[in-house]
């Protein structure tokens, strides 16, 4: 007589400790995905959860900054490393247009002048996200919007958006 109690014990115990089945897991899974310009226009906070996107900015900014700059050097695979394909290729070809202008191109403003430089969370939408480097050009406070795309699960900077208005792409044409 216990074995029917104690088989129906199990069952229950082994149906209240399932977790969910894997259609709810895909449904919450496609609601928490959001529109990919709502999510862009969303300035993150400085306290906000770091990404992928926005540390491949900050590996740019803070280990090539001055050495190692890909638009200072002439190695493709650096530049490669960084931005995406059709950018790579302007920066490739017409990088030099940069040079003259005794700036640097992360900045578009001297070296010298550059201090507090500040790399903020990515707002990410979908395969877009936008990093914003905020700084000191001669004690004045400027802000660099670099804008990303993900491709091939990797993130790649397809333009920089200036504090004057000019675009990186732009630039170099």
């Amino acid at each position: 007589m216990r074995i029917p109690y104690l088989i129906a014990a199990l069952l229950f115990l082994n149906l209240a400790c399932q977790t969910k089945p894997k259609k709810e897991e895909a449904d919450t899974a496609a609601t928490a995905q959001v529109d990919s310009a709502s999510a862009l226009a969303n300035r993150p906070t400085p306290e906000s959860p770091r990404s992928a996107a926005d540390r491949l900015v900050r590996a740019l900014y803070f280990e090539h900054n001055k050495e190692d700059n890909p638009f200072r050097e002439k190695d493709r695979s650096l530049i490669d490393e960084y931005f995406s394909q059709p950018t790579a290729d302007l920066i490739w070809k017409n990088g030099d247009k940069l040079k003259p202008a005794k700036k640097n191109p992360l900045f578009n403003a001297p070296d010298a002048a550059v201090k507090k430089m500040w790399v903020e969370p990515a707002a990410v939408g979908g395969s877009r996200a936008i990093v914003y480097v905020t700084f000191k050009n001669g004690g004045k406070p400027e802000e660099i919007k670099v804008d990303l795309q993900q491709q091939k699960g990797r993130w790649y900077i397809t333009d920089m958006l200036y504090p004057n208005g000019k675009q990186l792409t732009q630039m170099i044409q």
